[in-house]
């Protein structure tokens, strides 16, 4: 009689352990859990990726912003003027110096804004626009009104080199 009663207590032990383990509230416990654990986890790889991305997004924004800064008139004449130098050689110099930068920076798009890309694109576009001579050969407007310091210190406007 002792067997029956100890086969009979396992059986109810299965059953029990059958129910609670198929039951629906203990179905929903275990996904929560789950659902709990890879959010926690999708957190942490986020907050690793950032310690990665974001200093390499701040170094190409960095590098677009003295790329914007090196392709203003004035920078640019003071980088690429060189005593002699005819207006339309000057001119021509800085577009390919504003064309150089630009390929140099291309690769840091991966890294920002699309809208910040747009941004430095329309940028680079004007001045990459005045590759073509106006009417009779003039030079952009643009270029009329920079001056600059010649490496004597003198002041020289882009008007006294044509």
């Amino acid at each position: 009689m002792t067997v029956s009663v100890i086969i009979v207590a396992i059986l109810a032990l299965v059953v029990i352990v059958k129910e609670f383990y198929s039951s629906e509230t203990t179905k929903k416990f275990i996904e929560n859990e789950q659902k709990k654990t890879i959010l926690e986890i999708q957190k942490i790889q986020e907050s690793e990726v950032r310690k990665v991305v974001t200093p390499i997004q701040l170094q190409a924004y960095e590098r677009l912003v003295l790329f914007l800064e090196r392709m203003t008139p004035n920078n640019l004449v003071l980088r690429c003027y060189q005593p002699q130098m005819s207006t339309q050689l000057l001119k021509d110099v800085m577009i390919q110096n504003i064309r150089d930068e630009f390929e140099h920076n291309l690769s840091q798009q991966l890294y920002i804004s699309s809208q910040a890309w747009v941004y430095i694109k329309n940028a680079r576009s004007p001045k990459d626009a005045d590759d073509k001579p106006g009417p009779n050969g003039q030079t952009p407007a643009c270029m009329h009104s920079v001056s600059f310091s010649n490496r004597e210190g003198c002041a020289v406007s882009s008007e006294a080199l044509s």
